[in-house]
C-alpha cells in the first residue's frame, strides 16, 4: 500500500532529524547553561539534559521501528524456500509453576499439530511434587519424555539447557507452558528455516485470557512487541526470541553453549549471543500459538521488574560484544537501544523528579528557546507520542476479536498503568546495571516478589508529593501555562496513580482466577 511506503519513508526522516539534531541540541543547550554562574544551577541542568538525551534517543529508536513495521507491510517477506526440506523438530516444553490443568491443554495441543515428524520434551524443574506427579503420569501415558530437574540454578535457561542433549530434532522449538500452539506451526516454521542463513525465527503470540478490563490493557504490551517492533526488525535480520513460539537451529545453540543462563531475560540475551556471532532472526507475521497473560497486576509488574533487570544486564554485559561484532551499526545501535528500553522509561520519572527539585529552589530551566517555547518539553513530548503512536499501531494490525474502538479506549488504562508501573522497576534498572541479584546469585527468584502495601504506599505519597509541589510552584508562576513546567510535573506525576491504586485494590480484594 502507498500509504505504507509513504508513512514508512517520513518516519524514517524524522528518526534521522531527531537523531542529527540532538548533538545541535546538547551544544545550545550547554551555551545557554554557561551564562549562568550558579554551579548549582548549571549541575541540575546538566543532570536534567543527560535524562534528556537518554529519552531522545529512545524516541529515534521508537520512529525508527515505526518506520520499519510500515516497510514490513509494504514488502512481502522474503524468504529461500526449499520445498524438499522436511526436518525433525523437537518442542521443547519447560515448566516451572505451571497448573496441571494448564500443562495438559497446552501438551494436548501440541500432540494436535500437522506436521509428521517431531518430538516432545517436557522439562520440569516445579516445586508442587503433586503437578510434577500428574504430569510425569500423563506423559507417560502419552509416550512423551519427561524430565524432572531438582533445582532452579539458571531458571528456565538451565531447565531447557538440561534436556538439550536428549533432543533428537535438528530444529529446537521452545513453547512456553500455557501456550497452545497452532496445528500448522511447524509447517509454518520448515518452510522459513530451510533458508540455511536463518538461524531462529520467531512467530506471532496471542493472547486468549483478556476478559479483564486490566489484562485487555496489557495485551497491547504483547501486541506491540509482535507487530511493531519484531515485524521491524525482520527487515534487519535481526529479530529478538520473545521466549515462546520460536525455533532455533541446534547446532547454532551447541556453539554458544545452549541458552543464556547469565540474565533474567534468556530469550533476549541468546538472540543477542547469537546475531553477535552472525546468525540471523527472522520473523512471520502467523499466530504461533495462543498463550496467558499475567493473571494479576502484581505478577505483571513482577514480570516487568524481570525484564527490566534482564534487560539493563545485558546492556552492561552485552554491549561491548555487540560494537565488536560484524553487524551493521545501524543494528548495533538498534540492539543497544533495545536493551535502553525500560531505562528510557524510568528516565521520563528522572526528568519529572529532577523538575521538581528545580521548582521547589526556584532554578530556571536552562534551554534554548524556539517560537517563545522552552525546548526542554521536546523529550518527554517526543518519547510519549512516539509510544502512544506504536501502541496505536500495534491495535491497528493485531489479529484481535473486539472492535478497533473497544482497543483503542483500552490504550488510556494501557499508558497510564504502564506509566505507573515504572516506579515499581527502578530497583529492577540499578540492580541489572550494578549486576546484582542475577541468576547467578545465590538468593536470586525468577520473578521479583515484592511487599505491594508498602511498595504501592510509598509510590503514592511520592507522586501526590509531585503533584502538591507542582500545583504550588503553578501557584507561584500565577496560574499561567506558558512555559509553565509545574503543569507538565502535575500531568506527569498523575499518570502515576493508576498502577499503585490497581495492585492496593487487588490486595484487599483479589480478582477471581
Amino acid at each position: 500500500m502507498w500509504i505504507y511506503r509513504v508513512s514508512s519513508y517520513v518516519l524514517k526522516a524524522l528518526s534521522i532529524l531527531v537523531l542529527g539534531l540532538l548533538p545541535v541540541y546538547i551544544v545550545l543547550s550547554f551555551f545557554v547553561m554557561m551564562n549562568s554562574g550558579n554551579l548549582f544551577e548549571i549541575f541540575l541542568n546538566i543532570s536534567l539534559l543527560f535524562v534528556e538525551i537518554i529519552g531522545f534517543l529512545f524516541g529515534y529508536y521508537l520512529l525508527y521501528t515505526a518506520s520499519g513495521a510500515f516497510e514490513f507491510r509494504y514488502k512481502s517477506q522474503i524468504f529461500e524456500f526449499t520445498p524438499e526440506y522436511n526436518p525433525f523438530f523437537t518442542i521443547i516444553i519447560p515448566s516451572h509453576g505451571t497448573s496441571f490443568k494448564t500443562l495438559k491443554i497446552t501438551i494436548e495441543g501440541v500432540l494436535a499439530i500437522n506436521y509428521p515428524k517431531y518430538e516432545i520434551i517436557v522439562s520440569d524443574n516445579g516445586k508442587d511434587p503433586e503437578v510434577t506427579k500428574n504430569l510425569q503420569k500423563f506423559c507417560i501415558e502419552k509416550k512423551i519424555p519427561f524430565y524432572h530437574k531438582h533445582d532452579t540454578r539458571g531458571f528456565k535457561a538451565g531447565n531447557i539447557n538440561a534436556v538439550l542433549t536428549h533432543t533428537k530434532g535438528d530444529l529446537i522449538v521452545i513453547l512456553d507452558s500455557d501456550h497452545i500452539p497452532t496445528p500448522d506451526i511447524l509447517e509454518k516454521f520448515s518452510k522459513v528455516m530451510s533458508d540455511k542463513n536463518v538461524g531462529y525465527v520467531q512467530a506471532k503470540v496471542r493472547y486468549r485470557n483478556t476478559y479483564r478490563l486490566y489484562q485487555a490493557a496489557n495485551s497491547i504490551l504483547y501486541s506491540q512487541f509482535y507487530e511493531v517492533f519484531e515485524s521491524s526488525k525482520d527487515r534487519r535480520g535481526v529479530v529478538l526470541f520473545n521466549g515462546t513460539t520460536g525455533c532455533f537451529r541446534k547446532n547454532i545453540l551447541t556453539e554458544i553453549d545452549g541458552f543464556s543462563e547469565e540474565t533474567f531475560i534468556e530469550d533476549i540475551d541468546t538472540s543477542i549471543k547469537i546475531l553477535s556471532n552472525g546468525g540471523k532472526g527472522r520473523y512471520i507475521d502467523h499466530i504461533g500459538s495462543t498463550g496467558l497473560v499475567p493473571e494479576t497486576a502484581k505478577s505483571q509488574v513482577s514480570q516487568l521488574w524481570r525484564w527490566a533487570h534482564g534487560a539493563c544486564h545485558i546492556l552492561r554485559i552485552r554491549t561491548r560484544s555487540i560494537l565488536s561484532s560484524k553487524l551493521k551499526w545501524a543494528e548495533k545501535l538498534e540492539l543497544i537501544l533495545n536493551a535502553f528500553a525500560f531505562f528510557s522509561g524510568i528516565s521520563i520519572v528522572a526528568f519529572i523528579t529532577i523538575l521538581c527539585t528545580m521548582i521547589i529552589l526556584n532554578i530556571p530551566i536552562l534551554r534554548p528557546y524556539v517560537l517563545g517555547l522552552n525546548l526542554a518539553y521536546l523529550m518527554p513530548s517526543l518519547v510519549s507520542l512516539a509510544y502512544l503512536f506504536d501502541a496505536f499501531l500495534a491495535i491497528y494490525w493485531e489479529e484481535r476479536t473486539q472492535p478497533v474502538w473497544r482497543r483503542i479506549l483500552h490504550l488510556i488504562p494501557f499508558i497510564l498503568f504502564s506509566m505507573g508501573a515504572f516506579l515499581y522497576l527502578i530497583t529492577g534498572v540499578v540492580e541489572g546495571l550494578l549486576l546484582k541479584n542475577t541468576p547467578l546469585s545465590e538468593t536470586s527468584v525468577w520473578n521479583r516478589e515484592f511487599h505491594v502495601i508498602r511498595d504501592s504506599l510509598i509510590a503514592l505519597i511520592f507522586s501526590i508529593n509531585i503533584i502538591l509541589i507542582g500545583i504550588w510552584g503553578w501557584s507561584q508562576s500565577g496560574w499561567t501555562f506558558v512555559n509553565n513546567f509545574s503543569s507538565f510535573v502535575i500531568g506527569g506525576a498523575a499518570t502515576w496513580l493508576l498502577a499503585p491504586l490497581v495492585l492496593l485494590k487487588e490486595e484487599f480484594f483479589p480478582p477471581s482466577i
